[in-house]
């Protein structure tokens, strides 16, 4: 009893914990990406969209890869000094806390940070349809934003399971790379 108990308290905190994080990121980014935007045309802010878009379809994917690779094969790239495999190892036997933080905090700050884009090149652009209510225009820009990124998830999704532990493996080569730039073992 008293361990279930420990257990529902972690779990909680770690809630806690990720939603706080998530909020920070969130607003720091929020902040940072609205300033970008008014300071940027357009033309510019669509590929910056398109990015955050893209990149919140590889986060959730990596969340997905992590919860699917087999620890033997990654055991296995290890055993033959396979450049990042012990780092790949940490990602595939922590795989609820990773796919928390890749698909739950990244995933989401990033669908919330481009439709806050959207909102954004909307206002930009509103002069160009006078005739049409701002309420349909943001609408409009929101359901892009949630096409392209529901949509894009669930057609990158299939992919991530298939290569799973290639996608794992180049999270544990990243950062493996990292370790070895700031030389920390």
């Amino acid at each position: 009893m008293g361990k279930k108990r420990n257990n529902n308290n972690r779990h909680f905190i770690q809630g806690l914990g990720l939603g706080f994080f998530a909020f920070l990121l969130s607003f720091i980014l929020n902040v940072s990406f609205e300033e970008l935007a008014q300071g940027i045309s357009v033309y510019l802010s669509i590929p910056l969209f398109l990015l955050v878009i893209v990149f919140g379809i590889l986060t959730d994917g990596i969340g997905v890869a992590s919860t699917k690779a087999d620890e033997k094969a990654i055991l296995s790239m290890a055993s033959r000094k396979v450049a990042g495999a012990r780092e790949s190892l940490w990602f595939v036997r922590n795989a609820p806390r990773v796919s928390s933080v890749f698909n739950d905090v990244i995933g989401d700050v990033c669908a919330t940070l481009s439709g806050a884009l959207a909102v954004a090149m909307i206002y930009k652009v509103r002069s160009l349809f006078p005739t049409v209510d701002l309420v349909w225009l943001t609408s409009l820009g929101v359901g892009i934003v949630s096409a392209l990124g529901i949509g894009g998830k669930a057609l990158f999704k299939p992919f991530a399971l298939k290569h799973a532990e290639e996608m794992v493996l180049v999270l544990g080569k990243a950062s493996y790379l990292m370790r070895r730039v700031f030389r920390r073992k």
